[in-house]
């Protein structure tokens, strides 16, 4: 008759050998597993950070823009473009400013002539530049599309009735560099 109780029946040992043996075994499995997780752990680590420690040693050189045939003053509107997909777009958000530049920033000028120095790592890049003339922080154009505000691209190239492609006006950073770009 049974009284309940598991462990102290002869047949039953064999049984609870067999459970204590396939535990010894999963554990030893974990114990493996837990030390080739801390292996591929520290490997994907170690490989992480000699990534950042790559980035971190970019090389950075000046752009000198000497931008040229300001004809009124204003606010100058500066972007500078890595990725030629968002640059051949036409696309504009809600208050029609372009999307997709790197850097961007306005200069005031109330000549004709200004020079600004940039410091970026190594790339290819792309400068597009305009003239806001009636300070509305946009481009105007006419009524057949052709711009109304001066524009320069960073192309020694004059470009008619359109804008140029990315791989027409941009330029591989690899040393400072100047750029003379006169407004259209």
């Amino acid at each position: 008759p049974s009284n309940g109780r598991i462990g102290n029946q002869p047949g039953n040992m064999v049984i609870t050998q067999k459970i204590i043996k396939h535990t010894i075994t999963k554990i030893v499995t974990l114990v493996f597993d837990m030390k080739l997780f801390s292996y591929l752990y520290l490997f994907f680590f170690f490989l992480y950070s000699t990534n950042l420690s790559c980035q971190d040693n970019l090389e950075f050189f000046n752009i000198t823009l000497n931008i040229k045939n300001i004809k009124s003053k204003g606010n100058l509107f500066i972007a500078i473009w890595t990725d030629s997909n968002a640059f051949n777009s036409n696309k504009t958000d809600s208050s029609e400013s372009k999307n997709g530049f790197t850097y961007g920033f306005k200069e005031k000028v109330t000549q004709n002539y200004l020079n600004k120095t940039i410091n970026l790592p190594t790339g290819k890049y792309l400068v597009s530049i305009y003239l806001d003339e009636n300070l509305n922080n946009k481009m105007d154009y006419n009524f057949i599309g052709i711009p109304k505000e001066q524009y320069g691209f960073s192309t020694k190239k004059i470009i008619r009735f359109r804008k140029p492609k990315f791989d027409e006006a941009s330029f591989i950073l690899l040393d400072d560099i100047i750029l003379d770009i006169s407004l259209q």
